[in-house]
């Protein structure tokens, strides 16, 4: 799973059937390498604390740009969360109010 931010939406005049009505986002993930145990982390990350990439997952949750949200990876989570024909297997399960670095 990867903790991260939504950065925008994504929108095209044209798209597949499967994704038809879905959401989809950009995330950047959040590093942290070096950060102190302790740290809280919620939808004020620190611009230092998110990965120079992004990824693309399909939100069924409705996430707003600025939030911070947990993303998970693989087919099994896709047919639980959205559809087993949507084509990514990239999908937000968790809008996160507050995370906590462990030791």
């Amino acid at each position: 799973m990867i903790l991260g931010q939504v950065i925008g939406t994504v929108w095209g005049a044209k798209q597949t059937e499967a994704l038809r009505g879905r959401r989809v986002v950009e995330v950047r993930p959040v590093t942290l390498r070096g950060a102190r145990a302790g740290l809280r982390i919620g939808d004020d990350v620190p611009a230092d604390s998110l990965a120079p990439t992004s990824l693309l997952a399909v939100d069924p949750l409705g996430a707003d740009v600025g939030q911070c949200v947990l993303v998970a990876i693989g087919s099994r989570v896709r047919d639980l969360v959205t559809d087993p024909v949507v084509p990514t297997k990239h999908c937000v399960i968790a809008i996160v109010d507050e995370a906590v670095v462990g030791a």
